[in-house]
């Protein structure tokens, strides 16, 4: 089933507090295990007009969500990215469908042609999702963070338009 994506409004945040709450999502990013509803709501402002904050809703409930942060003066051309998905529906295309919508919001309507994150090395169900979409591999940063008792490296990934 097809999510409906559009703009994050205002009444998503429980949704999605509860979607960034969820250990898998925690596990695979630098979050740590526990945060506040407030520090999520705050995190889920934008702090530019050209932040791009999506949901993606199935049923009347959001089950994931993405932001887009473009950066500022000499690598304007560039943004970074987030995408969280609920348990339930990952691996069932909402990712894609979030990420299709972040891709041709930046090279349609931003004129952002680097988009780039960081993603742990084993993170192998990510990592196809950004490679079906033209990522690539730029490098390892070694011992990159230290999540669940170990430090482990993570890729830098880029697409470049």
């Amino acid at each position: 089933m097809d999510a409906i994506i559009r703009a994050m409004r205002a009444e998503d945040v429980s949704d999605i507090y509860e979607i960034v709450s969820q250990r898998a999502f925690r596990y695979w990013t630098l979050a740590l295990p526990y945060e506040s509803f407030e520090a999520v709501r705050r995190w889920l402002e934008t702090t530019s007009p050209r932040d791009l904050l999506l949901s993606a809703e199935i049923d009347g409930r959001v089950v994931g969500a993405s932001a887009l942060r473009p950066f500022y003066g000499r690598r304007s051309h560039a943004a970074e990215f987030w995408i969280g998905v609920r348990e339930e529906h990952a691996g069932k295309g909402v990712g894609s469908q979030l990420l299709a919508a972040m891709i041709d919001t930046a090279d349609n309507w931003l004129n952002v042609t680097r988009l780039e994150m960081t993603v742990f090395t084993d993170n192998e169900r990510a990592i196809a999702l950004y490679k079906k979409f033209g990522f690539e591999i730029e490098g390892t940063h070694k011992a990159a963070t230290f999540r669940d008792g170990a430090f482990v490296d993570a890729y830098a990934m880029a697409r470049l338009r």
